[in-house]
């Protein structure tokens, strides 16, 4: 509840009023409350999340406070100059860019009464006004999307002077708030900060030798933590201010619900008690209103494209620049600007024609070495060979089918699949010498050919230990019995005995897999050597197949995503969705089908990549 202190001073005012004309409190803003246009993660703080690129949110508030500000004199109530508030607030935000978001706020108070304070020589403020309208733009500095670890972004807010004076709606000047927050998602829920400070003109509503109440510059804190998904979401706001004035502190808890109105936007509720004296922090406010676009987006975070090139960023080797699917979506350079593609010219940094395979200095049809194929397709132009030959001498000196031209190893036999040169492996582990990380130590594949070790002594090799440091027994995955285990490392796979639950119809994981998804996490992190995990989404065939597809594949990508949010590296997980593609049993039973909506984890191995 906001009190601004007479006091002594009130004495002082009261006593003048027998030979003043009312008079009101000098200007300035009494709305204290901020609120987020762009509704990511909460609505009234920041949580560094921008809008999409290109997305847009516009949304219509109103906003009730009870008791913005109250005076009181030697510790007793003399009434309420505005007791009740009514405000409606139009928002917008648009991201024109990745990294920058825009918005503006337009409040107008629609009504406000308090109590008749003339006879104390106080006038009423005006029932209706123009709130301060403001401008912002932010600035995303980091985003978990893009692979980092929080959500980041930088702010700067301005209030500018053409509100109602007559309704405690403006300040005199221009007004700044700049502002600093970051959030990161937990599973279904995401929790952020924001600090920041609002700039304006002090004002000193009453005072004397021993009192001052004032408005000013002060110190903003906030902390939020929502819940996420698709469905009805909630959210917990703490604000507080540190005054740099003689005003006193404050804080407010804000909680909320809002509700999806499918793609179209969202309505909300929010309100909660204030506590402190500072004017325009009220006892109590709420807030209702509806919004248009900028709709919380999926958990998952696949398809993502940013460059726009066609090709998602988990497969695209330039996310950032837009490129051909042909070229791993990196654009296609030319550098000398010949005409042809750096990848097919000879002469990449010479322009020449395409005859000449891009260089200037061959002549068409020129054939130096007489052999019917010109110089400018001729890998050996100065020695006569067959057209089928590149133009070389047909030769294979170690006879293993491969011609010389073309062979790494033209001395030793080898296979065609490795240029002609031979297989090594030299401790015959059935890993060859060049992928073989112990080349003269026998060991398993899934170990790149080095042995298996034991350190904690309990007979189950570390590689398949899901406690490597710790002793256990072999039935229980080398972990103690109490320590009860729900993943076992096989030398294919990673297999769960509890299935992964969804929500029906969605990708958003159940809070009961929470434990199991935890543990895989941990077992992953712990053994380095398993490089490259698929998981995949399977369904059974019920519904139209291409959908299960997508959903399946969105459910993997869920889970990744679950696991890289707890530690585990995105580089050593692919999500794939198989939809009804690879039954396990027969989906015209009840428990075939069971079977067949599951989620599995297969390890990759470097010999079968």
């Amino acid at each position: 509840m906001s009190y601004v202190r007479l006091s002594a001073v009130a004495t002082l005012l009261l006593a003048s009023a027998a030979i003043a004309q009312p008079a009101g409190v000098p200007t300035f803003e009494l709305e204290r409350l901020e609120l987020n246009p762009n509704g990511r993660g909460s609505l009234v703080m920041g949580t560094g999340e921008l809008l999409p690129s290109g997305g847009f949110r516009l949304s219509l508030m109103g906003h009730y406070e009870k008791d913005p500000l109250v005076l009181y004199a030697d510790g007793n109530p003399v009434g309420a100059l505005v007791g009740h508030r009514a405000t409606a607030h139009l928002l917008a935000a648009w991201a024109p860019l990745r990294w920058l978001e825009v918005g503006a706020q337009l409040p107008f108070v629609v009504w406000q009464q308090g109590d008749d304070l003339s006879a104390r020589g106080l006038a009423a403020p005006a029932t209706t006004g123009l709130s301060t309208p403001s401008a912002y733009a932010r600035v995303g500095l980091l985003s978990q999307r893009r692979e980092a670890p929080v959500d980041l972004a930088v702010e700067l807010g301005v209030g500018l002077p053409v509100g109602s004076a007559d309704a405690l709606a403006r300040d005199n000047t221009f007004r700044f708030s700049p502002k600093v927050m970051v959030g990161r998602r937990f599973g279904f829920l995401r929790a952020g900060v924001e600090a920041g400070a609002l700039v304006r003109p002090t004002v000193t509503l009453i005072s004397d030798q021993n009192v001052q109440d004032e408005v000013g510059t002060e110190v903003r804190l906030g902390a939020v933590l929502a819940t996420t998904g698709s469905g009805l979401r909630g959210e917990l706001n703490v604000r507080g201010a540190v005054p740099l004035t003689q005003q006193p502190a404050s804080l407010e808890l804000l909680a909320g619900l809002r509700l999806p109105l499918g793609s179209l936007g969202e309505a909300y509720a929010l309100g909660g008690p204030g506590f402190g004296d500072t004017p325009g922090t009220p006892s109590f406010r709420v807030l209702l209103g509806v919004a248009l676009g900028g709709t919380e987006p999926p958990e998952t975070l696949t398809a993502r494209d940013d460059d726009g090139d066609g090709v998602s960023n988990d497969q695209d080797k330039c996310p950032t620049e837009a490129g051909p699917a042909t070229n791993q979506g990196c654009p296609v350079k030319d550098t000398d600007g010949d005409g042809l593609e750096d990848s097919v010219d000879r002469c990449p940094r010479e322009a020449g024609p395409a005859e000449n395979q891009g260089c200037a200095g061959e002549v068409k049809g020129k054939d130096s070495d007489g052999d019917g194929v010109t110089d400018a397709v001729d890998k050996c132009p100065q020695d006569a060979g067959a057209a089928e030959n590149g133009g070389c001498p047909t030769k294979d000196r170690d006879g293993d089918g491969v011609l010389d031209a073309a062979d790494k190893c033209p001395r030793e036999a080898g296979p065609a699949a490795r240029q002609g040169c031979p297989v090594k492996d030299t401790d015959g582990d059935g890993v060859v010498d060049d992928r073989d990380t112990c080349p003269s130590e026998a060991g398993l594949v899934e170990l790149r050919g080095c042995p298996a070790k034991d350190e904690d002594g309990d007979s189950v090799a570390d590689h398949l230990d899901n406690c490597p440091k710790e002793k256990g027994v072999a039935s229980n995955q080398g972990c103690p019995p109490q320590q009860e285990q729900l993943v076992a490392i096989q030398k294919d796979k990673l297999e769960i005995k509890q299935a992964v639950f969804f929500a029906y119809g969605k990708a958003v994981i159940q809070k009961r897999s929470f434990k199991m998804l935890d543990q895989l996490a941990k077992v992953i992190q712990q053994q380095p050597q398993i490089e490259k995990i698929i998981i995949e989404g399977h369904s059974d065939n019920i519904g139209d197949a291409e959908a299960n597809r997508r959903l399946s594949l969105a459910r993997a990508q869920s889970v990744k995503d679950y696991l890289v949010s707890k530690g585990v590296e995105a580089s050593r997980l692919e999500a794939k969705g198989f939809g009804p593609d690879r039954p396990l049993l027969s989906n015209k039973t009840a428990k075939g089908r069971a079977a067949n909506r599951r989620v599995a984890f297969t390890i990759v191995t470097p010999e079968g990549e």
